[in-house]
């Protein structure tokens, strides 16, 4: 999948045809065809795992039992879709690192409306905070290269 210069993303780079049309779906962004494929197969294999169980278990097990038996069988069914589900449809979502760079993480502050000045201040004073930075080597990046090699 490439993504044109308008942002839209098509199966193969080519801007003639639709571009892919995503939803968020609990926090994750997929495709609403892999989604109704993801229920199909689920209520195939849950209904259908249980439906066997039905028919196979009161030949082998104690009448009593067929119906928690079925119901396993049943749940084994979803665990095959979740699986099935998992493998025939990847993750769509792109993840790049870039260097960031001290102006990228001022834009980044306030797009998040984070006052950079106050950031600075509590790394700079507070000594959990700072070494948690320099652990994550974060801590350069919120501080200004302007402030005479004072890092």
């Amino acid at each position: 999948m490439k993504q044109n210069k308008d942002g839209d993303t098509t199966r193969n780079g080519n801007t003639s045809q639709v571009p892919d049309r995503y939803v968020e779906i609990l926090g994750d962004t997929v495709l609403p065809v892999h989604v109704i494929f993801s229920i199909i197969i689920s209520v195939v294999l849950g209904l259908g795992g249980f439906l066997a169980g039905q028919a196979v278990f009161p030949k082998i097990a104690d009448e009593s039992m067929v119906s928690s038996y079925s119901l396993l069988a049943g749940i084994a069914g979803c665990v095959l879709a979740l699986i099935l589900s998992a493998i025939l449809f990847k993750p769509k979502r792109v993840l790049t690192e870039t260097e960031i760079t001290a102006d990228d993480a001022q834009g980044i502050l306030n797009d998040l409306q984070v006052n950079f000045e106050e950031e600075m201040d509590v790394i700079e004073h507070d000594p959990v905070t700072r070494k948690e930075m320099e652990d994550l080597k974060i801590k350069d990046i919120f501080i200004p290269t302007d402030k005479g090699g004072s890092k």
